[in-house]
């Protein structure tokens, strides 16, 4: 399972790793609300980017996920 919470509202669905590739299916919006046009736009982005194949790597403390040509990442301390 994965769980994805944005301004907007929290995202959801059914989360597979095989090898270095995270796949989420069957992705859900709870039930919330945006305030402002942005936020409402970064949902959408992150929808979007969960909705392809992520291709993970890490190198050097960071967690590098890529889906399309979009990339997100994630500093471990």
């Amino acid at each position: 399972m994965l769980g994805v919470r944005t301004e907007c509202a929290p995202l959801s669905g059914l989360a597979t790793i095989t090898g270095n590739t995270l796949t989420a299916k069957d992705i859900v919006t709870g039930a919330s609300g945006c305030t402002n046009g942005n936020s409402g736009e970064q949902h959408l982005w992150v929808t979007d980017f969960l909705k392809r194949p992520i291709q993970m790597t890490f190198s050097q403390g960071t967690l590098i996920w890529k889906s399309g040509a979009d990339s997100l990442s994630f500093q471990i301390d």
